[in-house]
């Protein structure tokens, strides 16, 4: 019989949109994943896996209704959750041409 073997890697998630009405949101999770796998002669190998969060990032955005487009950064880690919050007069499309 083999011992088993144990592996660790850092694994990345990701996604993101945007709406027509101007709402975008972005998101990024790293993982750190344990694999854990035991081998056997007369057997398919056993593998599990556990799964730990390292550090999500994202942000989303929006124009609100008094005329500014707010957005927002944020992590988590170990350290918490860390915010950070900016926002910009929008000017008015018709503006713009």
């Amino acid at each position: 019989m083999t011992a088993p073997v144990e592996e660790e890697r850092e694994q990345e998630q990701h996604f993101d949109f945007q709406t027509d009405n101007g709402y975008q949101r972005s998101e990024d999770i790293t993982y750190k994943v344990k694999a854990h796998s035991n081998h056997q002669t007369t057997e398919e190998p056993l593998s599990t896996e556990t799964r730990s969060p390292v550090e999500y990032r994202g942000g989303y955005s929006f124009i609100s209704a008094d005329g500014y487009e707010y957005q927002v950064l944020y992590k988590a880690n170990k350290n918490g959750f860390q915010p950070y919050v900016t926002a910009h007069k929008v000017q008015p499309a018709k503006d713009r041409a």
